[in-house]
């Protein structure tokens, strides 16, 4: 059965010159939880998850419809039920970053990522807070698995070919076509990835990418730390340490860092010991003193 997906533009290009965080200033630190040497082979974020297409498929608002995915993947595998934000609120959020004007095509013209994150960090999405976001090396495939392994997924800008469009509605996998010309920015959370593909939803479906693809047409990435997934002592349900990308937020935008510092784990307090060996312990010393 084939799909009847036309492309709206949704995404502005990026700005490298603005000041960010970077994912890999916290992947190479001295400590053991800033140090994972190798992503693991698969991970899946994505599975019994339904997707809405929260008007993708009218407007050009597919960064935060990722957002809402985002929270969908977040909830679910963070808090273990997952939480699904009306269309209605992902409509709102786009158009509070963008100034779109439902019924004004002349004001659907997408988002910048950045600005989006800036903007969700500020501002909840259903409820849904974000803390903190940081930009991933996108051309870097072994840092794009580890930022999906540790925070659920990667938010990503694609300068979306033809094929693609006509490959997601044959449902077949994104993969290079010679030729094919650039339709404009599209957004695409990645949750997963294993034997070669990565996995994105896009247009309320999970869709499959090649490395191929991602080299060649992905142009940005970011993570982004939510509540949903932080646990109390200020990690990552994987145990990544990221109250040093916290404090790096709080020098870039001036506000408190809003990752709670790890405490130390108790030392528990020694069994008392048992009482006979008190008494030898005792009677051991007093035989020493008096020379026994």
């Amino acid at each position: 059965m084939t799909r009847n997906i036309s492309f709206r533009p949704g995404i502005l290009p990026p700005e490298p010159g603005r000041p960010r965080l970077r994912l890999s200033d916290f992947l190479t630190g001295e400590t053991p939880e800033r140090t994972p040497q190798q992503p693991p082979a698969e991970v899946d974020y994505e599975s019994g998850i339904d997707f809405p297409m929260y008007g993708n498929d009218e407007v050009g608002d597919c960064g935060p419809a990722g957002c809402g995915h985002v929270v969908q993947s977040l909830t679910k595998y963070g808090q273990g039920k997952t939480a699904t934000v009306t269309e209605d609120t992902v409509l709102a959020f786009y158009s509070a970053i963008s100034g779109y004007v439902p019924g004004d095509p002349s004001t659907d013209v997408g988002v910048n990522l950045q600005d989006m994150l800036e903007y969700w960090r500020k501002h909840d999405l259903g409820g849904h807070e974000i803390i903190a976001f940081a930009e991933v090396d996108i051309s870097n495939p072994a840092e794009v698995q580890l930022a999906i392994d540790l925070f659920d997924a990667v938010i990503t800008g694609i300068n979306l070919p033809q094929s693609a469009e006509d490959q997601f509605n044959a449902h077949k996998v994104w993969d290079v076509v010679r030729g094919s010309r650039i339709l404009g920015g599209h957004c695409v959370p990645w949750f997963g990835y294993g034997n070669g593909l990565y996995q994105g939803v896009t247009w309320a479906a999970v869709q499959a990418m090649t490395e191929a693809f991602r080299k060649k047409y992905v142009g940005e990435g970011w993570i982004v730390i939510t509540k949903d997934w932080l646990k109390a002592n200020g990690k990552s349900p994987t145990g990544l340490d990221l109250y040093g990308l916290g404090q790096a937020l709080a020098e870039l935008t001036g506000d408190p860092n809003p990752i709670p510092k790890p405490q130390p784990t108790p030392t528990p307090t020694p069994a008392p010991a048992d009482v006979d060996e008190q008494l030898v312990t005792a009677f051991t010393a007093w035989r020493t003193t008096k020379g026994l």
